[in-house]
């Protein structure tokens, strides 16, 4: 059996937290394991880069990724020691675009997290932390919001944060490509 070890990052806005999560995950069984949940409140993003650079050292993570987002000058200079792969998001990219794994389709992988927590595909701590639990509430507490045009985004509710689930989203998406790589190799 072969196994991908990520820990991914989601950069808090100024009242946002900065989501942390590591996930393993394996082929040919494709099984998703969320092994460690962290939010860190209002901390700077050099506290954050010294808990990657720990974690990293304890399990040596094949990736280490962030989302590129608004402060990316900041977090680059903080992580800068590490190497990190960013990556951004979106809504509606094109089934080429997105096979290309620059950008995650926020909606796409959506919809894809939901058939896969109903196949038990990821799983979680039986004994959880309060930031594993957040995580689980933050995944009840995404909506879909249907703009004038019909375009559905999807949003943390009000007064809600995302910041788990959206590093939950973009290292499943990782993943994800990693087995359709695998498989093609296989053919």
């Amino acid at each position: 059996m072969k196994s991908i070890n990520l820990l991914i990052g989601d950069p808090g806005k100024s009242n946002d937290p900065f989501g942390v999560l590591g996930l393993r995950g394996t082929y040919p069984e494709k099984k998703i394991f969320v092994r460690h949940a962290k939010q860190f409140k209002r901390e700077p993003y050099r506290i954050v880069a010294k808990h990657f650079e720990k974690l990293h050292r304890q399990i040596n993570f094949d990736y280490m990724i962030l989302e590129k987002n608004f402060d990316y000058e900041n977090v680059s200079k903080a992580f800068a020691h590490l190497p990190i792969t960013y990556i951004t998001t979106s809504s509606n990219l094109t089934a080429e675009t997105r096979d290309k794994g620059v950008s995650v389709d926020k909606n796409f992988m959506i919809d894809w997290l939901q058939k896969q927590y109903k196949n038990h595909t990821i799983q979680v701590p039986s004994v959880q932390s309060v930031d594993m639990q957040e995580l689980l509430n933050q995944r009840n507490q995404i909506v879909g919001i249907t703009g004038p045009s019909g375009h559905v985004s999807y949003k943390a509710q009000r007064n809600r944060h995302d910041d788990l689930f959206m590093t939950e989203l973009i290292g499943c998406n990782f993943i994800r490509l990693w087995w359709e790589e695998l498989e093609r190799r296989n053919d």
